[in-house]
């Protein structure tokens, strides 16, 4: 409904058109600047892990305990680490959208090494929601180059199929995976992973009114937050709130969430909210950091059917900063202009 309401304004990933040399120019630099500086900031964390977190024998007992820390809201990464981690989203939109426009080898070494810093960044808690929003990303790229710029997808496809095998090296990890007989449980279990998530809010509304607080836990990002910076505070887990056990995974949905932060009108108003706010922000911003934000708008509308990654604080601080960067380029051209 807002997409259809603000149909005049634009999002778009072609870029092939009227684009200004000197927005280029700014922005590259930016992004260089970026990816360098998330890489380096991944770097720094996992020395810091590496120097904190008990020695274990082997890689399955170390990457389970970063798991088991992170599903006890005990933090391994101080704030002053962790926050400034989530840039990494941005500067894989940002330099995502330096390839879509320049398709030149250094684009694509910015863009392999923002996933490798996304890729990082999940490791910090054996996750793959980074990884997974790559994925989404992808996807949507391929629909929209084969659709709109009549590209035959069959190749970025298979390259998605590499990095969706690639975003299970966490997992694989934490279990111990070795054989060729434990691959096979390995793929049974994304499967069942992946789709689980269809039946998890019929679960969830079949549960109430058992208490699931609908409306209740509000605003759960800045919550957590807050409680980091004042300890008193006790910080909410997802998993201490979703007790949902479809097919043997404790999975949330994006509705389930905004239910319990907004109630039920919530479920409606919210995403239409959001998504007004990418369509306005990004009409104002110049075309490559439009393209970035379509990026971004691409990968949450498909992860958004599944889960609500805006109460993940690396994607909400990513979206704010991409935010910003139209704020701050529009007050740069007003000065200037």
């Amino acid at each position: 409904m807002a997409l259809f309401l603000c149909r005049s304004k634009k999002l778009f990933l072609d870029s092939h058109l009227n684009i200004d040399i000197r927005q280029l120019t700014y922005h590259y630099r930016c992004i260089n600047w970026l990816v360098l500086f998330s890489l380096i900031l991944q770097i720094i964390t996992w020395i810091y892990i590496l120097f904190n977190v008990e020695l274990v024998d082997t890689a399955k007992e170390f990457f389970s305990n970063l798991r088991n820390a992170s599903i006890a809201m005990q933090s391994v990464v101080p704030i002053w680490l962790s926050y400034p981690n989530g840039l990494c989203f941005a500067s894989f939109c940002l330099a995502f959208s330096r390839y879509r426009i320049q398709r030149k080898a250094y684009s694509l070494l910015l863009v392999a090494l923002s996933v490798l810093t996304i890729f990082l960044n999940d490791l910090q808690t054996s996750g793959r929601a980074g990884m997974a929003f790559i994925v989404f990303v992808f996807l949507a790229s391929a629909f929209w180059d084969w659709r709109v710029n009549f590209v035959r997808p069959l190749n970025f496809l298979l390259g998605i199929l590499g990095i969706s095998i690639f975003t299970q090296l966490p997992k694989v990890l934490r279990d111990g995976h070795q054989s060729i007989a434990e691959l096979k449980i390995l793929f049974a279990d994304v499967l069942r992973y992946c789709f689980s998530y269809l039946n998890t809010l019929t679960e969830l509304l079949n549960r109430l009114p058992e208490p699931n607080w609908a409306g209740e836990r509000t605003l759960l990002p800045i919550y957590n937050l807050v409680s980091r910076l004042y300890p008193l505070i006790e910080r909410s887990g997802i998993h201490s709130i979703e007790r949902s056990q479809v097919w043997g995974y404790n999975n949330y949905t994006i509705a389930g969430d905004l239910l319990r932060d907004f109630s039920f009108l919530g479920c409606f108003i919210i995403p239409f909210l959001i998504t007004l706010s990418f369509i306005f922000l990004g009409s104002y911003a110049s075309r490559p950091l439009n393209i970035a934000i379509t990026i971004y708008f691409s990968g949450w509308i498909i992860y958004g059917s599944i889960t609500n990654i805006l109460i993940l604080g690396g994607f909400l601080i990513s979206l704010l900063f991409l935010f910003s960067l139209v704020c701050i380029e529009n007050i740069y051209s007003y000065k200037y202009k």
